[in-house]
């Protein structure tokens, strides 16, 4: 392997750890029965998506609640993308869960035991004070208080994070990411048709992204 591909594959791996580590680095699952008191797991486990399932184009994006970057794309990029094709029918956009490291992976499973209709607010929220519960002294404590914010009290997190169902499911959301080679967070993959057309690793450009979108097919905003 080349020294170039070496050190790409080095820092891939770096930045998405494998989902086995991430699985053993949750926290340990009292019983079978605790673990899954009071959680719907099939409603946890459900498709988070903005948009029509009748868009011609789906966007996939691979987030971690811990990163900087995905934080800005929600923040500054997001909001653009949602008014110009997903309420307009244009854009299915897919959420994947990507976490880089144990908070985020505790953050990724927090999210998704709140009712699947506060899912985007609670994701929202995690992004937009991501400086303060990640910035802690205790960034667990910081994110369990800022989940209680979003509608999820300490005993329904603390059962959410025992889950060894979700943990499974998000472990394997991670080792999904590694197959699909994401090598970066936020990366977004567009498809049409369930193939993919392109993919933009660190989106930072809007108008870049807005133009692959009506390549794949989407049709361009009105002005």
């Amino acid at each position: 392997m080349a020294p170039a591909a070496r050190a790409l594959a080095a820092a891939a791996a770096t930045l998405l750890a494998p989902a086995l580590a991430l699985a053993q680095a949750a926290p340990a699952v009292p019983t079978a029965s605790a673990s899954t008191a009071g959680i719907d797991i099939a409603a946890a486990t459900s498709t988070r998506a903005m948009g029509s399932g009748n868009a011609p184009v789906v966007v996939e994006e691979y987030a971690s609640y811990s990163c900087p970057h995905c934080a800005h794309f929600e923040e500054t990029m997001l909001p653009r993308l949602k008014a110009d094709f997903i309420t307009t029918g244009q854009v299915r956009f897919i959420f994947h869960d990507t976490p880089t490291n144990r908070v985020g992976y505790l953050a990724h499973m927090a999210t998704r035991c709140l009712p699947v209709a506060s899912y985007n607010d609670a994701r929202s929220l995690l992004f937009s004070t991501q400086n303060q519960w990640l910035g802690a002294k205790d960034p667990e404590a910081g994110l369990k208080e800022m989940m209680g914010m979003a509608g999820l009290p300490g005993p329904a997190y603390d059962a959410c994070v025992a889950s060894k169902p979700l943990q499974d499911y998000v472990a394997t959301s991670s080792q999904e990411a590694t197959d699909a080679k994401i090598e970066v967070t936020p990366t977004l993959i567009i498809r049409k048709g369930g193939k993919e057309v392109d993919r933009i690793a660190g989106p930072n450009d809007y108008d870049k992204l807005a133009a692959a979108l009506v390549k794949a097919g989407a049709k361009a905003p009105k002005k």
